[in-house]
């Protein structure tokens, strides 16, 4: 019979350096600013895109027709950040002199129409993608995220996350 081998004491040790990393990660994760990431489209072109409208699935609209300067919000009905920058949106379609646009993401046609229909509607259109099939080519992070498009269609601003009265004023100035 062989002699068993001792177990290791390193393994010990295991748990409590992955307890540790996750606890890093966790850390990490609540000081994350995706807002300090470089996006790939800031200073291009807005990338070519399309899908059908909200409220005509049939009619499909296409990033050509956006006209700068102008604002795009990528925005869904069940957002809970969407809904608490709505107010903002509507306060900027009424006073500022941009056109904003909408792209409702990953939602239900019906919800998306009941929402704005209920709560406002600050866009000249809306496009609705419930496939995600503009996260792509917008470098959808998550909800809300809005663009601020210059007169000659190059991106100037990117905000991820609620849209509030002083982001709204730091974008601006990328057009000004």
């Amino acid at each position: 019979m062989t002699p068993a081998k001792p177990f290791p004491k390193l393994l010990l040790a295991l748990p409590i350096v992955l307890a540790i990393c996750i606890l890093l990660l966790y850390f990490r994760g609540l000081t994350f600013n995706p807002n300090e990431l470089n996006s790939r489209l800031l200073g291009q072109a807005l990338p070519e895109f399309s899908a059908p409208a909200l409220q005509n699935r049939e009619f499909i609209l296409n990033s050509k027709s956006i006209k700068g300067p102008a604002l795009i919000n990528i925005w869904a009905s069940w957002c809970g950040a969407c809904q608490e920058e709505h107010a903002e949106l509507m306060r900027i379609a009424k006073e500022e002199s941009i056109q904003l646009y909408g792209v409702d993401y990953q939602d239900e046609v019906d919800a998306a129409i009941r929402w704005l229909d209920a709560n406002g509607n600050p866009f000249i259109w809306t496009m609705f993608d419930g496939a995600a099939s503009l996260g792509l080519p917008l470098d959808v992070f998550s909800l809300p995220q809005t663009y601020l498009v210059d007169a000659k269609g190059v991106i100037r601003a990117r905000h991820i996350g609620k849209l509030t009265h002083e982001v709204w004023l730091s974008m601006r100035t990328s057009i000004q």
